[in-house]
């Protein structure tokens, strides 16, 4: 693991190196660590991967990639149409991936509808115990 040279320009080395460890699917992360970069740049994920690295990268990676950039409601209607079309054929294929895709904190499919401008009223417990003599008059 190389030390981390802040404010320094990555070495073509490094940038090689890098490469290689994201083609043999090690986690972002863990490799920017392993190639040199600081674990709060490494912390930003493939956002911190320089261009001269992705342009290394095998074609596999490259099309993982360029699917990873596909927007939200693209995203949204592919776990949506998966989903329908695992209830028309009656199979499950694909349906634990479209479940977390459907997870990413960008589409957050799964999660409750927020009540947004609804206030609940408690009387207050003293109040509820004197009801029926505040009532007689």
């Amino acid at each position: 693991m190389e030390t981390p040279q802040h404010g320094q320009r990555k070495t073509p080395q490094q940038h090689k190196k890098l490469a290689r460890l994201l083609a043999q699917d090690v986690p972002v992360t863990k490799a920017l660590i392993e190639a040199g970069w600081s674990p709060a740049q490494a912390l930003k994920g493939w956002e911190t991967v320089p261009d001269v690295v992705l342009v290394k990268l095998p074609a596999k990676a490259k099309k993982l990639i360029a699917l990873g950039k596909t927007d939200k409601d693209t995203r949204r209607n592919l776990v949506r149409g998966r989903l329908v079309s695992n209830t028309i054929s009656g199979k499950d294929g694909g349906a634990m991936s479209a479940k977390i895709l459907g997870s990413d904190k960008e589409l957050s499919m799964w999660e409750a509808e927020s009540q947004t401008g609804v206030v609940v009223l408690t009387a207050p417990q003293s109040l509820i115990d004197k009801k029926e003599e505040l009532l007689k008059d």
